[in-house]
């Protein structure tokens, strides 16, 4: 309920402006409110809990320094004073009448006047200071009535000049229509009262300090956190920033003046360490427009990144490694890292060529967090382990009840996980031929529909595909799209292999051993020159994949500090063996297999023996014929 407080130009309007507010038109909106006449507004201290003011005349100009609320200023309309003027003939039946104010439709009576055989003369005010020698012009020109407000009255009766004074009367439909308008404006304070009220019951819930002053430097709104940031010890509502929190104000001043944003301020109250962030709440064509501060306990952002790197870490969802963690010394490497760093500026796919074992996640990694996506998610795909069947559905998700078995309320894809992140497309080759137009449409119109969903999501992602195969003579042979390639090989990288940068052995040999030492606890720290020499020599078919493998075995098996030539020879040897074993696998026929299970009544373990592999090499061929099922 909002009070309005009505000011009477004279004391006979007082009954009809109560009167008009009890209409059924304004039923209980008027409840609480005051009409005051004030013969001398200059000597009157306003009542300061009126939320809203209506005043006419030069009233509002006095009204104005004594009160800092709403006003609506009544109109003098032309029926109003041609009202008065028909009043005053009757009663005073004067030779001459003056109208004096500052009345906007004074211009029209003094055109209407110079149609009719009135003797009237319009004086135009500008100030109220002008009224008094206004008046006196006018008795000294010969009027002998004047017609005007409070204030020319008051200067009247105060110089006792003997002519008729009228002033300008209201009517009822200029009060109903005033009146009318306060409904609005209340209406619309309500309105705002309860943006306001929501706005506060949002800050208080804010877990941020949050502090918002108007045009002039005064605070509307300050939450509980900044209160307890700040210590403010008492209260600071309404009260200059400048008076409450000297040391924001310079910050606060420029943004209003600026219409800047300054973000990140380092401040520290309490041994509490703030980040606090200046806004400007410009409204469009408003020149009072206020600040906006947020601050943030900077220890606890701290740990909510943590908790938050955790999370995406549970999920899989984070870049653990940078272009740091790339052990290399040879040139061709730091060529290629040089060149990822450019590639990483920059939005554009990437395509990673490589040897299975050379690092090309490593990479992907690396250049996610070189990029200003760094914060987003990264989320790594091997497309090969994903069954055909369900690749639409990881993917790109679907909503409840899209298939038996569907999640309740549906499951965002690994393409939506990755928004305003990286997506890693591991061995994409391997995507089926009929599915790569369904990724290609993905890259082209950057949007995803979930399986079984209508509503299409616009994602913002950036792919870094890798692959160990030739996508070209893939294209040729009809395996690949040849328009996915070009899409997805934008900025090309391709990883020599570790034969290829034999200087990178020895680091990456010393470093894994000591690693792995330090886990196990093993004594195992150095090479000897000739065994060193002897693993450079190596072609590293599975790159450093396989180099890690074997460093791995090293730190196990070796009892001395150093890892000796026949150390390294030992396990080399034990890697050539299984290689000779496996090739004689392949030679395996299938007819073999069958006949020999049916000699051993089907003992796995007598035909794997019999045809020099192990149980599990054997277990593979049956699966890779089919012949599992049948023997289960």
């Amino acid at each position: 309920m909002k009070k309005l407080v009505f000011f009477a130009a004279y004391p006979e309007l007082v009954p009809t402006i109560k009167r008009l507010m009890h209409l059924s038109r304004y039923r209980g909106i008027f409840a609480g409110s005051v009409v005051h006449y004030y013969p001398n507004m200059y000597d009157q201290t306003v009542d300061e809990d009126g939320d809203l003011a209506i005043v006419r005349g030069y009233s509002v100009q006095v009204l104005k320094e004594k009160y800092d609320g709403p006003l609506i200023e009544i109109p003098v309309t032309g029926s109003d004073i041609v009202n008065t003027i028909a009043l005053c003939r009757e009663r005073a039946n004067p030779k001459k009448i003056g109208i004096i104010g500052d009345y906007s439709n004074l211009k029209d009576i003094e055109a209407m006047i110079s149609l009719s055989n009135l003797n009237l003369k319009v004086y135009m005010v500008n100030t109220p200071e002008e009224i008094d020698s206004i008046v006196q012009q006018a008795v000294a020109e010969g009027c002998d009535a004047l017609i005007s407000g409070a204030h020319a009255e008051k200067c009247i009766l105060y110089h006792g000049y003997q002519v008729y004074s009228e002033i300008i009367k209201i009517s009822e439909e200029t009060i109903i229509g005033v009146l009318d308008e306060a409904v609005s404006y209340i209406k619309v304070m309500e309105a705002q009262n309860h943006q306001f009220d929501s706005l506060k019951l949002v800050a208080d819930n804010m877990s941020d300090g949050f502090i918002l002053t108007d045009g002039q430097g005064k605070i509307d709104i300050i939450n509980v956190p900044a209160m307890r940031m700040l210590d403010t010890g008492g209260r600071v509502l309404g009260k200059q920033i400048e008076e409450a929190f000297p040391y924001l104000a310079g910050n606060c001043k420029r943004v209003r003046e600026e219409q800047t944003p300054i973000d990140n301020v380092l401040l520290t109250r309490n041994k509490i360490k703030l980040s606090v962030d200046f806004l400007p709440t410009a409204i469009e064509n408003d020149s009072c427009s206020g600040t906006m501060i947020v601050l943030q306990d900077i220890e606890r952002l701290q740990q909510k990144e943590i908790r938050i790197r955790n999370k995406l870490s549970e999920n899989g969802l984070i870049a653990r490694y940078t272009f740091a963690d790339i052990i290399h010394q040879s040139p061709e490497m730091d060529r290629l890292i040089e060149r990822a760093r450019k590639y990483a500026a920059v939005v554009s796919n990437v395509l990673i060529y490589g040897e299975t074992g050379t690092g090309k996640e490593l990479m992907a990694q690396g250049i996610h967090n070189a990029s200003e996506r760094k914060d987003g998610p990264f989320v790594a795909v091997n497309c090969a382990s994903i069954p055909e069947h369900l690749l639409e559905s990881e993917l790109f998700g679907y909503e409840e009840g899209a298939f038996t078995g569907a999640v309740k309320g549906g499951k965002a894809g690994l393409f939506e996980a990755a928004h305003r992140g990286t997506i890693f497309l591991d061995e994409v080759s391997e995507l089926p031929l009929g599915f790569q137009n369904k990724i290609l449409r993905v890259i082209q119109e950057r949007e995803i529909r979930r399986v079984g969903g209508k509503k299409v999501i616009k994602i913002d992602v950036r792919i870094v595909a890798a692959t160990n195969k030739n996508l070209r003579k893939m294209v040729e042979r009809g395996e690949f799209r040849e328009d996915l390639l070009y899409r997805l090989d934008v900025l090309k990288i391709s990883i020599p292999a570790l034969r290829q940068r034999t200087r990178d052995i020895k680091l990456l040999a010393e470093y894994y051993l000591s690693w792995y030492s330090s886990q196990f606890r093993t004594p195992a720290e150095r090479f000897s020159d000739s065994a060193m020499k002897l693993l450079c020599e190596q072609p590293f078919k599975g790159n450093i994949r396989e180099l890690r493998n074997l460093m791995e075995r090293l730190s196990v098996t070796i009892e001395n500090r150093e890892v000796g030539l026949a150390d390294v020879r030992e396990l080399l040897e034990e890697d050539i063996q299984e290689e000779i074993l496996g090739k004689a696998a392949e030679e395996i026929r299938r007819e073999d297999v069958e006949r020999l299970l049916k000699e051993m009544d089907n003992n796995k373990t007598r035909v794997a023996k019999s045809l020099g592999i192990n149980r599990t090499t054997l277990w593979r061929k049956m699966k890779k014929w089919g012949m599992i099922s049948q023997e289960t």
